[in-house]
């Protein structure tokens, strides 16, 4: 069994490697972006009239994460009729 690997085939490996973590970190940077994205809704939502209620929470949170919107409040899927 030869056990020594060309440097091509070491590059083709490096290069899998890399680009596996680089979409691993893609998708971790975008989560925690979203988080940012509503604390910046909150923000300008309180700020546009001075006032801010669950509602308007939960309008931001529902625009953000767009995963919420068939959930009810406890994250349990809706039934559509």
């Amino acid at each position: 069994m030869n056990v020594n690997m060309s440097s091509r085939e070491l590059l083709k490996i490096f290069c899998i490697v890399f680009s596996l973590i680089i979409i691993a970190q893609v998708t971790i940077v975008d989560t925690a972006n979203a988080l940012t994205r509503f604390f910046n809704c909150t923000t300008r939502v309180a700020n546009s009239d001075s006032t801010f209620s669950i509602g308007d929470a939960e309008a931001c949170y529902d625009r953000v994460f767009k995963g919420a919107l068939d959930n009810d409040r406890y994250g349990n899927p809706l039934d559509k009729p």
